[in-house]
């Protein structure tokens, strides 16, 4: 039985203490990597690259947003605005659209599992050009060459 999100609070202006979460993915011919930056409520910028498996867009995708979700949990926050440049994963995480695929039911199963740690969520679909920052770490973490493993490093 696939889990139900609490029903997601828009996080508004006012709301005190609000992180930003942004992630993207990249692939090339040296790998396959996941960026995750978070701008905190002082300023702080705090970043991740992340090389991975090869997976497919969907999957890096929801790996993405989870690794974001795991890492502005471990630093405390309660609440969340997440800036996302796919619009199928936004919609996915509000329940607008559904996925037959159980690989990727999965990973929605994971986020939404994910956010409900979170006192306040919202997410919010932004275009390429917004996302910049995460699109230039993301061809980082894809980009390094790491001897001897190719599972979720973390750069």
């Amino acid at each position: 039985m696939p889990l139900v999100a609490k029903e997601a609070v828009v996080v508004s202006e006012m709301t005190l203490g609000v992180l930003t979460l942004f992630m993207n993915e990249a692939s090339n011919v040296k790998g396959y990597g996941i960026e995750v930056v978070l701008i905190m409520p002082s300023g702080e910028t705090p970043r991740q690259a992340i090389k991975t498996v090869p997976l497919t867009n969907n999957e890096v995708e929801y790996k993405a947003l989870a690794a974001g979700l795991e890492l502005a949990r471990g630093l405390g926050s309660e609440v969340i605005e997440i800036r996302y440049d796919s619009q199928l994963v936004v919609n996915q995480v509000y329940m607008i659209f559904y996925t037959k695929e159980e690989c990727i039911q999965q990973y929605v199963n994971k986020v939404r599992v994910l956010l409900v740690r979170f006192r306040e969520w919202s997410t919010i679909h932004i275009s390429r050009e917004e996302n910049v920052e995460a699109d230039v770490l993301a061809n980082l973490g894809s980009s390094k060459e790491i001897k001897g493993s190719d599972s979720d490093t973390v750069i």
